[in-house]
């Protein structure tokens, strides 16, 4: 398990929205060659059977969930791309650092949980 880059935000905000492209680090991207070390390199995940993405969103070292979030699904659903926003409060919980992990929901009821997990620090507004 892993943390991606720091994703920096600010107490309250409602913005931004996160824009990502979920990706397959096994099999390589129409045209490219497979690089481990670079994602440009591998295949969107497929999102066409997905019901749902979600983000659960909750501070480092802790067990109980801030907000759980459901990412919208951009077509063509074959790119892998999702876009989530903020919860009206999800951003007023406090400041310190949180970590959030993606989940996939298939239509044949199972389950996909990207096992790298996105970080956040949350700082005080002025």
């Amino acid at each position: 398990m892993a943390y991606y880059d720091t994703i920096n935000l600010v107490q309250g905000d409602d913005l931004p929205q996160l824009e990502i492209i979920l990706r397959d680090s096994s099999a390589a991207a129409t045209g490219q060659t497979l690089d481990i070390g670079d994602p440009t390199t591998w295949n969107p995940i497929d999102l066409t059977n997905a019901t749902a993405v979600r983000l659960k969103y909750r501070r480092i070292n802790t067990v109980t969930l801030v907000d759980t979030l459901t990412f919208t699904i951009v077509s063509p659903a074959t790119d892998g791309k999702i876009i989530v926003a903020w919860g009206a409060t999800t951003l007023d919980d406090g400041v310190g650092d949180y970590e959030g992990e993606i989940e996939i929901q298939y239509s044949n009821g199972t389950y996909l949980t990207v096992p790298d997990k996105l970080k956040f620090s949350v700082r005080a507004g002025f």
